[in-house]
C-alpha cells in the first residue's frame, strides 16, 4: 500500500490522493520535483478502498481514512522513519484526509499543500444527488482489454488533458486484473460513497482548529467544488492563497510541473 520515492533532506512528503485514483498518481508530481532539484524523500499512499489498500466498509466515513492515516504515521514513527519535519500534500479528498490527520492527531505537519480540497461548508449531510455521485455510480467497471480500457479512456476530453505519466500510473495500477479483463480497483460504489459523504465529515467547522502553516491551491476550474473553495482563503488560518489559472480540478494530474512548482514554493516557507 506504500510508495516510497527516496531522497535526501530533513523533511518527508506525505502524498495524498484523490477520490478514486491510487498512489501511483504522485510519480510526475515527484519527478517533477527531482528536476526542481527538491531532494525531499515522498511517501504515498492508497486510501482505504482504493489501489492495493484493505476495502473500505460502507456506509463510509472520511474520518475513517484520517485514522488509517494517523496509524500510519505511529507506525513510521514507532519505526524509526518518521522525520521531525512532514509536510502533508494532498489533492481533493486526500487534501481533507490530511487535514482530518492533523486535527486527530495536532501537530503531526509542519505544514500543509492543499490542492483543492474538500472542505465544505453546512448542512454536514450526505448528498446523493451531485453530478460525482452519479457519475461514479454509472462508471464503467470492467473492461474487456488493456487496449480497450485507454481507447475508452483518451475517448474522453477529460483524459487527453492528462500527463502521458499520470495517464499510464493510473491505467498500470488503478485497475486489476479480473477473468473478464481488467477492472477497477476503486470500486464505483466506493466511489460513489465516499462522494456522497464528502461534506458530512464537517471538517470545514473545525478548520480554524489548524494552527499548522497552509498553502492553498485553486484553479479556476473547480466545478461543484468552486462556491465551498471560494470560502477557504478567509477560512482557513495561516494559508497562503495560489491560483491556478486555465486549470482545472485534477491539475496534479494535468500539470504535474506546476504543481510541484508549489510544493517546493511551500517547502521553502515551511523551513
Amino acid at each position: 500500500m506504500l510508495e516510497w520515492h527516496d531522497g535526501e533532506g530533513d523533511a518527508l512528503l506525505l502524498l495524498a490522493h484523490a477520490n478514486g485514483f491510487c498512489k501511483e498518481i504522485w510519480r510526475p508530481v515527484v519527478s517533477s520535483l527531482r528536476d526542481r532539484g527538491v531532494p525531499a524523500p515522498a511517501l504515498a499512499w492508497d486510501i482505504r478502498g482504493h489501489g492495493r489498500a484493505p476495502s473500505l466498509e460502507l456506509p463510509a466515513s472520511w474520518w475513517t481514512l484520517g485514522r488509517d492515516l494517523v496509524e500510519l504515521i505511529g507506525s513510521l514513527e514507532g519505526a524509526g522513519r518518521l522525520p521531525e519535519s512532514v509536510v502533508g500534500v494532498g489533492h481533493s479528498m486526500g487534501g481533507t484526509v490530511l487535514v482530518l490527520a492533523e486535527l486527530l492527531r495536532p501537530g503531526t505537519f509542519t505544514g500543509l499543500v492543499l490542492i483543492e480540497p474538500v472542505l465544505i461548508p453546512p448542512p454536514f449531510v450526505r448528498d446523493p444527488e451531485l453530478s460525482l455521485v452519479q457519475g461514479a455510480a454509472r462508471r464503467r467497471s470492467v473492461f474487456g482489454s488493456r487496449d480497450e480500457l485507454i481507447e475508452s479512456y483518451l475517448a474522453k476530453p477529460l483524459f487527453q488533458r492528462w500527463h502521458p505519466e499520470a495517464f499510464r500510473a493510473y491505467v498500470d495500477h488503478g485497475f486489476r486484473e479480473v477473468p473478464e479483463g481488467l477492472a477497477l480497483r476503486c470500486r464505483r460504489e466506493i466511489e460513489a460513497e465516499l462522494f456522497t459523504v464528502g461534506a458530512e465529515c464537517g471538517a470545514f467547522d473545525r478548520i480554524d482548529e489548524l494552527t499548522t502553516p497552509v498553502r492553498l491551491v485553486i484553479s479556476d476550474r473547480s466545478g461543484e467544488l468552486g462556491p465551498s473553495l471560494a470560502l477557504l482563503p478567509e477560512a482557513l488560518p495561516n494559508a497562503t492563497t495560489t491560483y491556478m489559472a486555465g486549470q482545472n480540478h485534477l491539475v496534479p494530474m494535468e500539470r504535474p510541473d506546476l504543481v510541484a512548482s508549489e510544493i517546493a514554493d511551500a517547502l521553502n516557507t515551511f523551513s
